[in-house]
């Protein structure tokens, strides 16, 4: 569950609704670039300066989704289910 989830449920008043609806939306952008990123890294095609790129990406959007959930873990295989279901389409 990601941290604006549990600000919201726990009806923390001191967090305005716009801030928490911001880092959903936030979390949600940042795991769409991460499943995109790990996608494109399968190319074997990739220039090394272009699997650093990505890798980069990869590395700072789960650091900072790891700084806004609460179930981290839970959070990665979310990305990985994701994969797969990208994958098979």
């Amino acid at each position: 569950m990601a941290l604006s989830d549990q600000m919201r449920h726990a009806g923390d008043q001191r967090v305005p609704n716009g801030t928490v609806e911001f880092i959903h939306a936030r979390t949600q952008l940042w795991r769409r670039e991460i499943v995109q990123a790990r996608i494109r890294l399968a190319d074997e095609g990739l220039t090394y300066g272009q699997r650093a790129e990505l890798w980069r990406i990869v590395d700072y959007r789960e650091w900072c989704l790891q700084m806004l959930v609460r179930d981290f873990a839970a959070e990665l295989e979310r990305i990985d289910r994701e994969i797969e279901r990208e994958l098979r389409q």
